[in-house]
């Protein structure tokens, strides 16, 4: 009994880590989206924000997308199960879960104008822009100037600094 209750309690402790981690993500994504250049053409429009398979990080953008926008931009968030047929997106935020699909990722958004965000260490070297890792318990990010750029976008000095830049 007191096995079973000791291991009920780890799994709450677990999961209450993920939400909160999910909320860390989540604000990292605003501030993400908060330090890009954006194309002028874009500036009147929807910022749209789509997760792969992330439904915790889905659900905390869709707290934030609810009350906060991207300067005059309203924030929109889109889920989807699987890489194939993503709308316009200006984020597209690629879960851990779904990482081995970087490359098919990266072919069918090619040419279009936008920040992959994967959540798992590594991938800006696979070519996503940034990265989550994390290290000790803290989430941080690796980010990209260099697969930014190839995406048509520029990123500011301050968010640069921030992250560990990889190229």
């Amino acid at each position: 009994m007191k096995k079973t209750i000791l291991t009920l309690i780890f799994a709450l402790g677990a999961l209450v880590t993920n939400a909160q981690m999910s909320q860390f993500q989540a604000l990292y994504v605003y501030n993400f989206a908060k330090n890009i250049g954006w194309p002028a053409e874009d500036n009147n429009k929807e910022l749209v924000i789509t997760v792969i398979g992330d439904n915790d990080l889905a659900a905390e953008l869709n707290k934030l997308a609810a009350s906060k926008a991207i300067g005059s931009r309203k924030v929109v968030i889109k889920e989807s199960a699987t890489t194939n047929g993503l709308q316009k997106s200006d984020i597209i935020c690629l879960g851990e879960s779904k990482s081995s699909q970087i490359g098919s990722l990266l072919s069918a958004q090619e040419g279009n104008k936008n920040l992959i965000v994967a959540g798992k260490k590594g991938l800006c070297g696979q070519g996503a822009g940034i990265s989550f890792v994390s290290e000790a318990g803290k989430l941080k990010f690796e980010i990209s100037n260099k697969n930014i750029a190839k995406r048509g976008l520029q990123v500011s000095q301050k968010l640069l600094q921030l992250g560990t830049e990889v190229d």
